[in-house]
């Protein structure tokens, strides 16, 4: 509970101190006094968007100081505000972020303000409130709707490209023979190029190498011939000087050696034959060549590439049926998974929700509407298949067969409607207290209304009243509050009061007993001058004669 609040710097505030107490702690004042904006820097401390304007004409800073009481530990946070809208948190003296304060915050206070109404009127946070309280998440649902979505585009997808290879069968039986009448392989070009070249050389390698071997072999005067005397000559010198022996061993090395060039030579000799035709089919398979690296822009490693996806392309177009089977399996199991999921989570809903209702229902009766009904209306399960897909075939999003709104018919008899519909202010103050107190709240959390009897009186302003006092029996309640009758009940009355001085706007806030809250509970009740007779009733509401 929050055991202490100073605001200081923060707009019509100088300086306001206020010791709230276990129980109602009602605030009243006239309008614009700045009643709401003692909550809003409670919200501050629950991590909401600060502002510049927040920060007092003047000053250096805005900053709201709270002292909160948690199992029997007291915690201080803090919050200030600075001129350039920048502040800075901190929980027990511990600088922090406003993310932490935020979570630090959130079952420290509960909120219910005015907005609640137009949040309460909307099917979709009618069900997010609903799924909350049941503990229930979409995710699952979600994401079986997820995958079902992607296992549908992939069989749409496999199904185009199917289509497609089969209508461009004889263009990939063409172009895929092309590749395959010859080898591809990288430096093709290179290789056909260098083997051209020398086949249109091949006569003239050949004259060259035969004279080559005729001058080292085969002539008259050889260099075999040569050497060989030579040999025999120093041989001859060897018989008498054997010192030239080795002379003699050398040149019949250099003679084996001119034999053994001699014989390769002649076999290359016999391999260079011009063959006109065999230069045909070479400068044929290069200009295929090129004209295949021309006609699809690639080259040789793209020409691989390509080859190997025709193969694919048309292996697809020609067995295709096992790989569609495979994906409309997958897709109706994804489907079968999705409508089961949606399935479940409709049935716990509506579980959940007719044990809610009743609550709801015994609420509104001691709230003082007796004849009311209220329900929860979501898709009729027996519609769930037929509706599972649209009009195109597509899965339904999980947002439209989730989709569901609270119901209400406020008299015996007649049939329920949206609560946007029927529901007036006075009533729908009332089911917005019913509704929100099945919201889980800690025990020494503390309750926050703002305004929420706003547009209602009579009897029904009495009911919230004394529904306000039941709920701060349960947990420290803070009102701000301009109906005399929550103000008479609460444990604690505080009035915020606004004057001007000096051309400044200052607002203060003081805690009224006696007499003092008497007189504020008969302005409330009959303007600044109320009659000596609303002033009685006044002394009666407190018990104070």
């Amino acid at each position: 509970m929050i055991e202490f609040l100073k605001i200081s710097s923060m707009a019509v505030f100088d300086e306001v101190e206020i010791e709230f107490k276990q129980g109602l702690n009602c605030m009243t004042g006239e309008t614009g006094a700045g009643k709401s904006l003692v909550l809003g820097a409670l919200m501050l401390l629950m991590g909401s968007k600060a502002s510049q304007d927040m920060v007092r004409p003047g000053a250096g800073k805005a900053s709201i100081e709270a002292l909160f009481s948690i199992s029997g530990k007291q915690v201080v946070l803090l919050r200030e505000i600075y001129p350039t809208g920048s502040s800075r948190c901190y929980i027990d003296g511990r600088l922090a972020t406003v993310a932490n304060l935020e979570e630090f915050s959130s079952g420290l206070i509960t909120i219910y303000g005015q907005h609640e109404y137009q949040d309460l009127l909307s099917p979709a946070q009618q069900m997010a409130i609903l799924e909350d309280l049941a503990d229930m998440s979409r995710d699952e649902v979600q994401g079986a709707y997820d995958a079902l979505e992607k296992a549908a585009a992939f069989l749409k997808e496999l199904e185009g490209k199917v289509e497609q290879c089969r209508q461009e069968r004889d263009d990939l039986l063409y172009a895929l023979g092309e590749l395959k009448s010859m080898e591809i392989f990288e430096g093709l070009e290179e290789e056909l190029a260098s083997e051209l070249n020398r086949a249109h050389g091949a006569a003239e390698l050949k004259r060259c190498a035969h004279l080559a071997e005729d001058v080292l072999y085969s002539g008259a005067s050889s260099v075999v011939e040569l050497v060989s005397q030579a040999r025999d000559y120093i041989s001859k010198v060897a018989s008498v000087d054997r010192q030239v022996e080795p002379i003699a061993q050398s040149l019949g090395d250099i003679v084996a050696q001119v034999e053994d060039i001699s014989m390769c030579l002649r076999e290359k000799t016999s391999k260079y034959e011009y063959d006109p035709e065999a230069i045909d089919i070479l400068e044929e398979k290069l200009h295929f060549l090129q004209d295949l690296k021309r006609k699809h822009r690639t080259d040789e490693y793209g020409l691989i590439v390509l080859k190997e996806d025709l193969e694919k392309r048309l292996a697809l177009s020609e067995d295709s049926g096992h790989a569609i089977n495979q994906a409309r399996e997958d897709a109706a199991r994804a489907a079968r998974r999705y409508r089961d999921l949606v399935r479940d989570f409709l049935e716990r809903r509506q579980a959940f929700s007719t044990a809610f209702c009743e609550k709801i229902n015994s609420d509104l009766e001691a709230l003082g509407m007796p004849g009311a009904e209220f329900k929860v209306g979501q898709l009729d399960l027996s519609q769930l298949d037929e509706l599972m897909t649209d009009s195109r075939g597509a899965a339904a999003p999980p947002g439209s067969l989730l989709k569901g709104e609270f119901l209400i018919s406020t008299n015996v008899g007649h049939k329920s409607l949206p609560l946007a519909k029927i529901a007036s202010g006075g009533e729908l103050s009332r089911i917005m207290l019913a509704i929100k107190v099945q919201q889980k709240t800690a025990q020494e959390g503390t309750l926050l209304f703002d305004e929420i009897d706003s547009g209602i009186s009579g009897q029904t302003a009495l009911i919230i009243a004394n529904r306000l006092k039941e709920l701060s029996g349960r947990a420290q309640s803070i009102v701000v509050s301009h109906l005399h009758q929550v103000a008479s009940v609460a444990d604690s009355h505080f009035v915020i009061s606004k004057s001007v001085s000096d051309g400044t706007t200052n607002s203060t806030v003081r805690e009224v007993a006696g007499m003092d809250r008497v007189l504020e509970l008969a302005r409330m009740m009959g303007g600044e001058s109320p009659s000596q007779a609303v002033i009685e009733h006044a002394k009666e509401l407190v018990g104070l004669q």
